[in-house]
């Protein structure tokens, strides 16, 4: 009896064993839009289960489940269809969504359907973003990107933010920078590099008035609105995202730099034409042994002090959401080792988690918080011998890194290792970039806490307190023994290290009251109220001692003198009040409206509060019934004025101030400057008009826009009285008037969009003017090389005129004031160099995008138009005078004999010809193939079958190519920092090139999966 009950039960399992197996199937299919088109990355999940795959590039899927089970297609902008599985073969065709596929768009306090925007806002996807990953700061990836957005690298060096203007300059002393939020947290930019680009979803960047305006004194130049990625519905999705690349200086344009014979020939020249400086110059004196000894060294400084760097990024991310919870967790790891040997360059790590929660159906609550550290040893950047990139271009070919004897045999220390050549300069680089290290370290936190509440259909209450806190390291050390320190240190105690601690700390809490509500069926309202506060906290620490014991204990506490030490605190709050008003009817005629009052502790008792308005309308003229199924998809007219202000200065401007000393071994005060306490608010006045459209089914879509930006109550120094006691006897004043002015154009074209190919091309145009409409009693405001002058560009050349080389003697000419033609140089004759500035008239950026089933190809370029730059390094490739360092090759092309044209001065006349004239300043006009990324994504059946979700293999080359007719590269933003850095008065980026790091050419792979 057991032995038949063991052979029924076992012929029962293996019956619903193979019942099962029976059951199971491998369905097949294709997903296409409503006209046929594949959809590929559309997710095919078994209902109820974990099961489920993508489409591929073809649209095509595969999936085993059983008999009877469900299948749910989705897509983003489509409506979800479920399949009951009832056979082998499942096509599916997925029907656009309406309310899905309504584009919003972002403000930072909230968000509306595109369709009802009445503003200027361009939108950067997650996708764009991609083609740019690694890089290392967010500002970068903005380049090109969006019509009217300035966007030019600061310099080269890894972790380096860039400068970005929205529509032009709108102050002179208040700062241009735009207002970057993230999350609905403003966030300052010099803190948006420690962000993860790969947690960004989407950039929206808001320009006009209508969005702007919102922000009162903070928007007024622009507004650019981060918004980090989300957890989307269903099952976790996991996503590896890993790269490694190398990245190199780029190639010097227009220029090469002589070798050892060359610069050995133009010394013996100069010394036969009299050139005193050459006369002692090896090339001069130096026997014909010892002149070949010297050739055969031939040295190549870029290829000695640079290298090609390791460029490594590295995320992953974890997210997916249920009915009431949604989640995002990720951890990168990015590292650059930047192109100068011998230190460190930046490294990144980062975590971010943002969630959800529907607590009650009246009730939702989020958070979003990241965390990040960077670190970046730094280069010297000056106009000095501490500078790499000085040296590379000044040390003489000739000079090899290491010292020689007499034979050229490397001297060597006693243990063996060799010694670094000073060379002619006295310096030798590259052990100074050893013993000199300088090292920054920055702690982000950044954070938002968010309470929604609903009550009822009609109002709702948005809470949010948010808040970022940025703790700031640098060390600078000379270690005892090292270059600087033998030369500079106090012999009695070798060893020098300042430390700079700063801690910056702003939070920020805002709540939005919001009524919407709907009349007579077509008239549609929306109302809210804004209450907003928020502070910042900035402190500072340093101290610095000398005689350290050993260079491997960096610590202030074991130094034996210490030398100076100091602190400070600044603080300034801002509170504001806002009614923000939406209406439209049907759909079709669109009205915006609001009014901000805002209170900052910048300004004094009696100009405290500004107020701030705009008004916006829009008519969605592809409702209308006269375009219904027409070849018009969306049509819509726009238009906006508003207006803004800029607090952006120092504290306690409206208030005389000391500062304190000692004086015979007492604290002793003494007067800072003094304060005016009428300033107030610089205003800015805005007006947009605009046309955006999409036709032939969205084949071809675009936006055209005209602007108006008036900026006035400029806070520039006023000259007062010498007898009134301030140190720069000047005085801050809301005195001046600027406005810019200009067309943007985006346009893109879907060419081809069939079963096989995609095939789409792009770009966008800002064509922007300037102009200077009111300064101080109509005075000029000089700032070294540029100028400000009532009714110019702003910041035009002021510069003495170069009138060429005499052709019978080989002497530079000039033009005085009047226009007259002189041999003799003065700084006198300077001039307006009228339409000649640091900014751009014309830029933009285009783009192709080409896929092939699983195959991709995009490139994107970048442009600039109308923009100059006073080319210091030109300078001083050519000087005369500076006949001790290596020369461009271009330097023999010297007048030599009567009739000589088209040359440089006769080196006897080096005084006047090594003077600074429009001869150094050159048209920065240039094309640059910005990106280049070519993919290829595993068909999902394939991938499917190994595990996966997706699998993406690419690689990405920026900086390829650029074309310009400057020496050099053209793309500038800080010539030199401490020359003139982004923290300094007067700094205008980009009029000059003077050694800063170089813009770097970077290769990249990787490979991106997700389960």
């Amino acid at each position: 009896m057991t032995k038949k009950l063991l052979s029924f039960l076992t012929f029962m399992l293996l019956f619903v064993v193979q019942m099962s197996f029976a059951q199971q199937r491998t369905v097949t299919g294709i997903v296409t839009d409503e006209e046929g088109l594949p959809l590929p990355g559309v997710n095919v999940i078994e209902k109820g289960t974990n099961n489920g795959v993508q489409t591929d590039f073809d649209g095509k899927y595969s999936i085993a489940v059983e008999q009877g089970s469900v299948l749910t297609f989705s897509y983003v902008g489509f409506a979800t269809q479920q399949k009951t599985v009832n056979s082998t073969s499942i096509n599916v065709t997925l029907s656009v969504d309406a309310a899905a596929l309504d584009e919003v768009v972002v403000t930072g306090y909230g968000s509306r359907s595109k369709e009802l925007s009445t503003s200027a806002v361009s939108n950067i996807s997650s996708e764009e973003i991609e083609n740019f990953v690694p890089s290392t700061s967010l500002d970068n990836v903005l380049q090109g990107k969006a019509a009217g957005v300035q966007v030019t690298s600061a310099n080269g060096r890894p972790g380096q933010t860039a400068f970005v203007q929205i529509r032009g300059i709108g102050s002179v002393n208040a700062g241009t920078t735009p207002l970057y939020v993230v999350d609905g947290t403003p966030v300052d930019s010099d803190f948006v590099n420690n962000i993860n680009p790969n947690d960004i979803e989407s950039f929206s960047i808001l320009k006009d008035a209508a969005t702007a305006s919102l922000y009162g004194s903070r928007g007024a130049n622009g507004v650019v609105v981060i918004t980090t990625k989300k957890g989307k519905s269903g099952d976790a999705r996991i996503v590896i995202r890993s790269s490694i690349g190398s990245a190199s200086k780029i190639d010097d344009i227009n220029f090469d730099m002589m070798n050892a014979s060359q610069k050995l020939e133009l010394e013996r020249q100069y010394a036969e034409l009299g050139v005193s400086d050459a006369s002692a110059l090896p090339g001069a004196v130096a026997s014909p042994e010892q002149l070949e000894l010297l050739k055969s060294y031939n040295t190549n400084w870029q290829k000695e002090l640079l290298r090609d760097s390791y460029v490594q990024s590295n995320s992953l991310s974890i997210s997916g959401a249920d009915d009431r919870l949604t989640y995002y967790l990720s951890l990168g790891y990015d590292k650059n080792t930047g192109i100068i040997d011998r230190i460190d360059g930046y490294e990144r790590v980062s975590a971010r988690l943002n969630t959800t929660y529907q607590a009650k159906k009246w009730l939702e609550v989020g958070a979003n918080v990241s965390v990040s550290r960077n670190t970046t040893d730094l280069p010297r950047d000056r106009n000095n011998v501490q500078n790499p990139f000085v040296a590379m271009y000044s040390y003489n070919p000739y000079e090899p890194l290491y010292s020689r004897d007499d034979n050229g045999d490397i001297k060597r220390e006693s243990d063996g290792s060799p010694i670094y050549n000073p060379t002619s300069q006295g310096f030798p680089i590259a052990l100074a970039l050893q013993t000199e290290p300088e090292s920054i370290r920055n702690f982000l936190l950044l954070g938002s806490l968010y309470a929604d509440f609903k009550f009822g259909e009609k109002f709702s209450n948005k809470f949010t307190v948010g808040g970022n806190s940025n703790r700031y390291n640098r060390t600078t050390r000379s270690i005892s023994g090292g270059v600087l320190n033998s030369i500079v240190g106090d012999a009695n105690f070798p060893g020098d290290q300042t430390d700079n601690y700063e801690l910056d700390f702003q939070y920020n809490v805002n709540n939005i009251f919001n009524y919407t509500d709907t009349f007579g069926e077509y008239h549609n309202f929306s109302a809210s109220f804004l209450l907003e506060y928020n502070e910042r906290i900035y402190t500072d620490l340093f101290a610095t001692s000398s005689g350290y014991p050993s260079p491997d204990i960096p610590y202030q506490d074991v130094a034996a003198k210490p030398t100076r030490v100091g602190s400070g605190e600044e603080r300034n709050r801002l509170f504001s009040q806002g009614l923000f008003l939406d209406y439209n009817y049907d759909r079709k005629y669109i009205l915006s409206g609001s009014i901000r009052r805002d209170g900052s502790s910048r300004f004094g008792p009696d100009n405290k509060y500004g107020y701030f308005y705009s008004g916006s309308a829009a008519w969605n003229i592809a409702e209308e019934n006269f375009l219904k199924n027409s070849f018009v998809d969306d049509l819509k007219l726009r238009a906006s004025y508003g207006t803004s202000g800029n607090q952006n200065i120092g504290e306690f401007n409206y208030l005389s101030l000391l500062e304190f000393d000692t004086y015979n071994g007492n604290t002793a005060a003494r007067p800072q400057g003094i304060g005016n306490p009428d300033i107030q608010w610089e205003s800015q006045a805005l007006l947009d008009v605009g046309i955006e459209y999409s036709l032939f089914d969205n084949m071809i879509s675009g936006v055209f826009d005209y602007y108006k930006k008036n900026s006035k109550d400029l806070l520039l120094e006023r000259p007062i009285s010498q007898t009134i006691g301030d140190e720069d006897n000047s005085i801050l004043s809301n005195i001046g008037e600027i406005e810019n002015s200009g067309f943007e154009i985006s346009l893109n074209v879907n060419l081809i969009r069939n079963e096989k190919i995609r095939w789409s091309i792009g770009g966008n145009a800002a064509f922007l003017d300037n102009e200077v409409k009111a300064l101080t009693n109509g005075n000029d405001i000089i700032n070294g090389s540029v100028i400000l002058r009532e009714g110019e560009k702003i910041n035009s050349f002021y510069l003495p005129r170069y009138a060429g080389v005499n052709p019978s003697n080989g002497q530079p000419l000039f033009l005085d004031k009047e226009g007259n033609i002189t041999s003799e140089f003065s700084d006198s004759n300077s001039v307006l160099l009228k339409g000649k500035s640091p900014q751009a008239d014309f830029e933009g950026g285009f783009y192709t995008s080409f896929k092939f089933h699983g195959f991709g190809l995009r490139s994107d370029f970048v442009f600039k138009k109308g923009n100059y730059i006073l080319n210091y390094q030109k300078q001083d490739g050519l000087s005369i005078s500076g006949i001790t360092s290596n020369k461009y090759v271009d330097a023999f092309n010297y007048w030599k004999e009567p009739g000589d044209r088209n040359v440089y001065p006769n080196p006897i006349y080096q005084a006047n010809a090594d003077q600074t004239t429009t001869r150094f300043l050159e048209s920065g006009d240039y094309l640059r193939l910005r990106n280049l990324t070519i993919d290829y994504t595993l068909p999902s059946k394939i991938s499917s079958s190994i595990g996966l979700n997706s699998l993406r293999i690419f690689a990405t080359g920026q900086n390829l190519l650029t074309f310009t007719n400057y020496t050099g590269d053209p793309e500038i933003g800080i010539g030199s920092e401490e020359t003139a850095g982004p923290d300094d008065d007067g700094f205008v980026s980009g009029n000059y090139s003077l050694y800063s790091y170089p813009q770097l050419k970077t290769y990249t792979a990787g490979i991106e999966i997700s389960f």
